[in-house]
């Protein structure tokens, strides 16, 4: 019987190649940027890193019991799960993770397949500030499992560098909202309680955002910062459970299309780019239109080049010049992927 690509690398002891990016689109490519809010099937993290799903054993394969791949695997397993902060995870479906906290699966299952080395093409992209600082010390922990890790790509902006250069801003609380008020506000959200089983996602939140003010969103993978934004353009069915009005509009009142809403929100996501194919590029041109009043930036610069990203922030920043009543939020891990000009910040907590 012909051993699968797993299979063969363990036991040639082979090198391996690796893209966070091109992992996550092969993963969930043909679904859609909003489907982890509508997701109730599909494997969970504990299925995709099983031995028969890292090694795609053939579930109707009789025969080999493939006893030294099993030993193998189960003696890394525990270094690997620890080394990334899989265990938490495990229980949860993979379609309902965050961009960061996918990747780290991915990664986790490709250095599961036992390769006595692996090139990770560009780790840091999607990864908050304190899991950068951590992939030095994995690739130390991975040495000591017999697996030689390269990290190829640097850290644009850097957890060092980076630590000090936050603008220090808190969101203010939120304001009590009528339904369509010509003066409204673009954004208010809260109180807001938010969980999923025994994870509190928020608690007593409020947010407003106004006319023509610029805020960065930050916060550790699987902090909400993109179950936020879906919660402002509608993309969660939760927008329409909670105290949130945009432009004016409660989501819970009726007799107003989303699409009177949506057409003044543009929206720019490197996610989507992995998801569908959409490049942020393509994204932006149709994100700055003379109708938009709020423009979402989900981490426009990861994954793409620093020329593409500095080429992509310009436009933004001259768009915005040009448009100074137009608010606009940006989700970012570092400064150097933040347009100019923004000069608030909402810092989100990590979540247990």
């Amino acid at each position: 019987m012909k051993k699968t690509d797993g299979e063969k690398r363990l036991r040639d002891g082979g090198e391996s190649g690796y893209s966070a990016f091109e992992a996550q689109r092969a993963e969930i490519g043909g679904g859609w940027t909003a489907m982890r809010y509508h997701c109730d099937s599909g494997p969970t993290v504990g299925e995709m890193l099983s031995f028969k799903a890292v090694f795609e054993i053939n579930p109707f394969a009789t025969g080999r019991k493939h006893a030294s791949e099993r030993r193998a695997y189960a003696g890394r397993k525990d270094a690997v799960l620890a080394a990334l902060d899989i265990r938490r995870l495990m229980r949860r479906r993979f379609a309902s993770l965050s961009n960061g906290e996918m990747r780290r699966v991915l990664l986790a299952k490709e250095l599961l397949k036992c390769p006595a080395r692996l090139a990770v093409r560009d780790p840091y992209d999607g990864l908050d500030q304190n899991w950068i600082a951590k992939m030095e010390t994995l690739a130390r922990e991975m040495a000591k499992t017999g697996t030689k890790l390269s990290l190829e790509g640097a850290a644009r902006g850097g957890a060092k560098a980076d630590a000090g250069t936050w603008i220090k801003k808190r969101a203010a609380a939120a304001l009590p909202s009528g339904c369509g008020r010509a003066d409204a506000n673009v954004v208010e959200i809260g109180p807001l309680d938010l969980s999923f089983g025994r994870r509190t996602l928020f608690k007593r939140f409020s947010w407003t955002v106004r006319k023509g003010e610029r805020w960065i969103l930050r916060g550790p993978n699987g902090s909400g910062k993109t179950t936020l934004l879906a919660l402002i353009t509608g993309d969660s069915p939760l927008a329409y459970a909670f105290d949130i009005s945009i432009f004016g509009v409660k989501r819970a009142c009726g007799g107003v299309p989303i699409a009177n809403v949506r057409r003044h929100i543009g929206i720019v996501s490197a996610e989507r780019e992995a998801v569908d194919g959409i490049t942020v590029e393509a994204q932006l041109a149709s994100a700055l239109r003379p109708s938009t009043k709020l423009l979402l930036l989900d981490e426009p610069c990861c994954n793409i080049s620093p020329e593409r990203a500095k080429a992509l922030l310009s436009r933004v920043s001259a768009w915005l010049d040009a448009h100074p009543s137009a608010a606009a939020i940006c989700v970012a891990h570092s400064m150097d992927h933040v347009p100019d000009g923004f000069d608030r910040e909402l810092s989100l907590d990590a979540q247990p």
